[in-house]
């Protein structure tokens, strides 16, 4: 009996990507095991968004050679350069699907066991041009998915029982530029809504604010599918650093979208990216996006500190910035945060929120609060959760009533 091994690095798209790739293993006649050593086949689908990340991917790399010298490894996804001393098989980019021991690949896995949100694939690559960004070059052009097909996607898990599923692509706001006719994300939001209104829970993972228009806030508002959780890219709140990275809005555009959201969407949560150490960013300007920060209702942080990648124009800008000053930066940042996540759970506690089991006893509420609960609960089911106390700056805790 062949067995399989996957590991995956990064992002929904790639989790989506190692979905696809462990069933068609098994429509080919494979067995997935959990111990890396009983492995026939080796899949590390890796991620190259930063150094730090790459690097891991490749210690993990050289981790499963010691460990399973046998098997074939199949090293796949985004990476900058392979390391042909470990004597893996390389696919690069859209490539990672030519795995040779897969003869039918589907175009989205009937079975997602390991989430209990299953990711809905809509959109892959991106058209943009981001100084510090080397996504475009390993993922291409924007590609969206026809509406139909996100439909049939969504339409079968709600017939498989799942109660909440999440759009997935890597740049989600480019979601129709490219279709004939070309057509908005609102246009496709719009079409879930009127088809699955009241059956299941659709969650986005991120759009950029100027991609956010008064009428999508609108249709928020008063959507019944779309959960109340917003996950913005914002980089910099400095906007001599946005010029420097190529980001298509401004600290006053970011802040309105924010607040209007805030203003119109009922006890929604906004969580934010943010790139601490670009070049150029003098003590001056991270103090303004500290401060800029600070000042936004934005309810939680990702911080993440510049990652020179060589292929971008960041890479050999002038102003580079110490790691030192990176880590104390991120770390101002990162208190920041968890500061705004505290106050925003506080909010809602001895309240009562609808919610998914993401695990036996945790359930993650419509607004994105982690609930910990004492009882054992079914996974992808839907649940009332009282929140009766806040523990930490991460996780609240609470009983499901």
């Amino acid at each position: 009996m062949s067995k399989f091994f996957i590991k995956t690095f990064g992002c929904k798209l790639n989790q989506f990507d190692s979905e696809r790739i462990r069933e068609g293993l098994i429509l080919n006649g494979y067995f997935e095991t959990e111990d890396i050593e009983q492995a026939d086949i080796i899949v590390i689908n890796s991620c190259g968004v930063t150094r730090k990340a790459e690097k891991e991917c490749f210690y993990f790399l050289r981790r499963a050679k010691r460990k399973n010298n046998r098997a074939k490894v199949y090293f796949i996804g985004c990476f900058t350069k392979p390391d042909d001393k470990t004597k893996a098989t390389f696919l690069k980019g859209e490539n990672k699907f030519l795995i040779q021991e897969i003869e039918k690949l589907p175009f989205f896995p009937q079975n997602q066991g390991k989430h209990a949100r299953p990711l809905i694939y809509i959109q892959n690559g991106c058209d943009l041009k981001c100084s510090y960004c080397i996504v475009p070059k390993f993922r291409g052009k924007s590609r969206s998915v026809a509406s139909e097909k996100v439909i049939d996607q969504i339409e079968h898990h709600l017939k498989s029982g799942k109660k909440e599923v999440v759009l997935t692509g890597i740049h989600l706001g480019l979601w129709g530029h490219d279709l004939t006719p070309a057509i908005t994300i609102l246009e496709l939001l719009k079409e879930i809504e009127k088809k699955f209104k009241n059956k299941i829970k659709v969650r986005i993972s991120s759009l950029d604010s100027n991609e956010i228009s008064n009428e999508l806030i609108d249709f928020f508002a008063t959507s019944t599918t779309v959960q109340p959780h917003f996950h913005i890219p914002l980089q910099s709140g400095s906007d001599e650093i946005l010029k420097l990275m190529r980001r298509r809005y401004n600290k006053k555009q970011f802040a309105s979208v924010v607040e209007n959201l805030k203003k119109k969407v009922k006890d929604c949560c906004i969580g934010a990216d943010i790139i601490v150490g670009f070049p150029e960013e003098t003590d001056d300007r991270f103090q303004e996006t500290y401060t800029f920060v600070k000042s936004l209702p934005i309810d939680y942080l990702h911080v993440f500190p510049f990652s020179k990648r060589e292929g971008t124009e960041a890479y050999s800008m002038k102003g580079q910035i110490e790691e030192r000053v990176k880590k104390e930066r991120v770390k101002l940042l990162r208190r920041l945060s968890d500061e705004k996540r505290r106050r925003f759970m506080e909010n809602f506690k001895n309240r009562i929120r609808m919610g998914i089991v993401i695990h036996p006893d945790l359930v993650l509420t419509d607004n994105y609060i982690q609930v910990r609960v004492e009882q054992n609960l079914t996974p992808s089911t839907s649940v009332k959760v009282k929140i009766t106390s806040i523990p930490s700056t991460t996780i609240a805790k609470g009983t499901p009533v």
